[in-house]
Formats: structure tokens, C-alpha cells, sequence
């Protein structure tokens, strides 16, 4: 009889040991310490602090390419990639807001796949750093180029119809439609082929599933784009799919 629950324990033991090392190789922690979910992780490369640091001059300020409330821009190249300049974006980690934008904007990113949205290349949890890092558009936002006078009036349109196809993917493209809540020039970033691709996605919101029955979403926090007068969604502090739309 001892032997058999010798046996018995034993077993038990082996089994729990077993299922232990699955789930640490599954990526499984435990829920208070977790702060992304793991598909998110995997989905998103993770950058230690010290390579970002590397790849900005310790952020040298002439690195800077940007500049928010929330946020500084830097261009960085980082070695060993097939697409070395990436931007660095960079969260003010004493606002507490800012790390909010920080965790949505990488949970919305990491699911983003459209050669109208800009491409995540990974981020930086640190305790001390909040980091976001993206494809560098070498030709800077349409806002500067608007400002510059030299767009012809045929790739402005192109541009425009461009910027359109990604805000209707964010609308009808992904499970969940996304309304971007900073739709402007200066969210639309071209490449070194003057294409667009919109960016800034940290304020963005997610609405019902695209299939399911439109209604109008309740938020807690409204966000105004500067120069642009309220909308009507704004003063009732609901989004419907037209929200992220300026007129």
C-alpha cells in the first residue's frame, strides 16, 4: 500500500513539474505581475533600454525629429536590421496620462498591418522609460510639406486618397473598428516615395465589432485637435464611425 502511494506522489510531483515548465515556456506569468498580454509580446519585439539608448546618442537632442506634450520624437538607427532608422517615441513617464497613451497605443499598433498605417518595430517597457519604436519616414509629416508650398495638386490628392484607405481600415479593416482621434497633417507621414501612412495612434479608441449593429461610443476623456472647431461628437462626448474625420 506505501509503495502505491509512493507511486501516487511521485506521479503527482512529475505532472506538476511537467505543467510548470510548459507554462513557462508558453510565456505564462502570473496576472499581477503581468502588464501586457503575451501575444502582445510577441507580436511586438522588445527593445532593452540600453540599444535605444545606443541608437539616439544617449538621446541627444539633436536626435529630435519631434516634439508633444506627452512625447518627444527621436530618429535612431539601430544596428544589425535590414531597416536600420527607425523613430523613437519617446512617453514623459512622470504623466501619468502619458503612460496611458503608452499602453493603448501599443496594444492598437501591434494589431495594425496596412501599407497606409506605419509599421511598429517593437517598444520599451522600462520601469524608468516608456518607448515606442517605428519606421522612420524619411520625408517628414504632410503638414510640413503643405507649409512648404510645393505639393503639386495631384499628389496632394494622391496623399489624400492614401491617407483615406487607412483611416477606412482602421474603420472596417481590423475585428474591432478603431477611430483614430488626431486625424490631421501632422499625423500623416510620408515616405522616402512621398507615400502616406497615418501614425499617432495613442489617442485612438475602440468601437464595436465591424459587423455588429453601429451605435455611438461614450467616452470619458475628449481629445481636441488644435485649429479645428468642436464637433458634434465632442459636445455630446460620443464617437460614431465619422468621429475621426476633421471638417
Amino acid at each position: 500500500m506505501s509503495n502505491k502511494n509512493e507511486k501516487l506522489v511521485s506521479g503527482g510531483v512529475t505532472n506538476l513539474t511537467t505543467n510548470t515548465m510548459l507554462l513557462k515556456c508558453l510565456g505564462e506569468r502570473s496576472s499581477s505581475r503581468r502588464k501586457y498580454p503575451t501575444v502582445i509580446e510577441e507580436l511586438c519585439p522588445q527593445f532593452s533600454l540600453s540599444d535605444l539608448r545606443k541608437s539616439t546618442n544617449n538621446f541627444d537632442e539633436n536626435n529630435v525629429i519631434g516634439l508633444t506634450r506627452f512625447r518627444k520624437i527621436y530618429k535612431g538607427c539601430l544596428e544589425c536590421r535590414d531597416a536600420p532608422d527607425v523613430a523613437l517615441k519617446r512617453f514623459n513617464v512622470k504623466d501619468s496620462r502619458a503612460c496611458e497613451l503608452f499602453k493603448n497605443e501599443i496594444e492598437l499598433f501591434c494589431q495594425l498591418r496596412h501599407p497606409n498605417c506605419i509599421s511598429l518595430k517593437g517598444f520599451c517597457n522600462h520601469k524608468k522609460e516608456k518607448i515606442i519604436v517605428y519606421e522612420h519616414m524619411s520625408n517628414g509629416s504632410l503638414y510640413k510639406h503643405l507649409g512648404e508650398g510645393k505639393l503639386s495638386w495631384k499628389k496632394r490628392l494622391e496623399i489624400c486618397i492614401g491617407a483615406a484607405r487607412g483611416l477606412h481600415y482602421l474603420h472596417t479593416g481590423v475585428k474591432r473598428s478603431i477611430f483614430h482621434r488626431d486625424f490631421r497633417p501632422s499625423s500623416i507621414l510620408l515616405d522616402h516615395n512621398m507615400e502616406p501612412k497615418l501614425s499617432n495612434f495613442d489617442l485612438c479608441l475602440k468601437g464595436p465589432h465591424f459587423l455588429s449593429k453601429p451605435k455611438p461610443i461614450k467616452v470619458d476623456h475628449i481629445e481636441e485637435c488644435p485649429k479645428y472647431p468642436k464637433s458634434d461628437s465632442n459636445n455630446s462626448e460620443k464617437l460614431a464611425q465619422q468621429s475621426g474625420l476633421a471638417s
